[in-house]
């Protein structure tokens, strides 16, 4: 017979954050409910009817409490000074760090510091946390999201000594195929939410949108991530998605936005607090928060059995995955180009008959004659225009 000790190794135990317990997620089914211990309404099948082409963390964006130092405040007023008279970001050492500061505020953060791996805003208001922080997506992918929140530590503590960091939002997703939705099928999901749109892509149905921001409750996105990836240049993605992504269908994305208060009510606080409990998330959210479920006879929809493609995607790994920095941000730049080439063809075509150019060698000549104007009107030159621009594109 098993001892007390053995019993407790091998059954899974609950994590308790406060006065909140997370189910332990495991990626099987359970049979009731994690938070309300209700039944599992019973499925037609247990087939896999879903490829899981990724899952993970999204967005993870950071506050942070800290005395900051007078003298960078000084310096940082001055730099804001300079690049609001010039109307263009200036470079700025952040502790060690070379950085662009914004001629514009960050929400409701004065300075605004560019990085290629994310934003960073700084405030003096003592109504606000006094740090800010933006990973970006291809940032956030590449190094994973705990390689995100150590560089962004590391940074901050640098140039204004210890700060205590808290999350301020973060965004879960699962990417599949197989499962195609249209409009009607809002009618087949069971949500607390009361709101839900739909939503359109040049008039194409491209989604459902669950919940509103500022609600203080999660928001959910259903959409075809490979339409928003191609609109957006986000190129990665296709690299992300590997051998197991199928050109010829369509992504479907599910993702939750969480933000302060939501996290608050897991008992989640910390980076690190927030990341262990990524997976328990899910499975509390897709269990209990949003369902899709198979229409039947019964008027209670919370009756109806859930349906085989969602519980694919209650199954969704959830990992922490990093795919390398530079393969993110080459597949953003590849995506950017993509999308660039339309318009610059279209321009220099434009300029080429106002110019009555007949080639790309005759229009070169008369290119670099009113670039040279424009430079010495606009009191900017091509290089230095293509210098503030490597601070969004180019990896330090």
């Amino acid at each position: 017979m098993a001892s007390d000790s053995d019993k407790s190794r091998s059954t899974p135990q609950p994590k308790a954050f406060g006065e909140n317990v997370l189910p332990t997620f495991t990626g099987k089914r359970p049979s009731s409910d994690p938070l309300t211990r209700e039944a599992v309404p019973p499925l037609q099948s247990s087939l896999p009817v879903l490829a899981e082409l990724a899952s993970g963390v999204d967005a993870l964006y950071l506050s942070g409490r800290a005395v900051i130092p007078d003298d960078l405040f000084e310096k940082l007023e001055l730099a804001r000074i300079e690049s609001a008279a010039s109307g263009q970001p200036v470079p700025f050492f952040f502790g060690d760090v070379a950085v662009a500061l914004a001629p514009h505020a960050f929400l409701r953060y004065r300075y605004c510091l560019d990085h290629p791996f994310g934003r960073i805003g700084i405030t003096t208001s003592t109504h606000l946390p006094a740090i800010r922080v933006q990973p970006r997506a291809e940032f956030l992918h590449g190094s994973g999201p705990r390689g995100a929140v150590e560089w962004f530590r590391n940074v901050l503590e640098g140039a204004c000594g210890p700060v205590r960091l808290a999350v301020s939002r973060l965004d879960l997703f699962a990417d599949f195929q197989g499962w195609q939705l249209t409009g009607d099928s809002r009618h087949e999901f069971v949500c607390r939410a009361k709101t839900r749109h739909t939503y359109e892509e040049d008039g194409i149905f491209n989604g459902l949108i669950f919940g509103s921001r500022g609600s203080g409750s999660p928001l959910a996105r259903i959409y075809d991530k490979t339409i928003e990836s191609a609109k957006t240049g986000s190129a990665y993605w296709k690299t992300i998605w590997g051998e197991r992504f199928a050109p010829d269908e369509s992504v479907m994305r599910i993702e939750f936005e969480l933000g302060r208060d939501v996290l608050r009510e897991y008992g989640v606080n910390t980076p690190e607090e927030v990341l262990d409990a990524t997976g328990a998330l899910w499975s509390a959210l897709t269990l209990k928060w949003l369902t899709h479920r198979i229409p039947g006879a019964d008027q209670t929809k919370v009756r109806w059995p859930i349906s085989p493609e969602w519980e694919c995607a209650r199954r969704a790994r959830v990992g922490e995955d990093d795919w390398g920095i530079a393969r993110m941000y080459d597949g953003k730049r590849l995506g950017s180009l993509f999308n660039l080439m339309p318009g610059l063809v279209g321009y220099l075509a434009s300029f080429g008959a106002l110019t009555n150019s007949t080639s790309f060698a005759d229009l070169l000549p008369h290119l670099s004659d009113h670039l040279a104007r424009f430079a010495n009107d606009s009191g900017l030159t091509l290089g230095e225009r293509i210098a503030l621009k490597n601070q969004k594109f180019v990896l330090p």
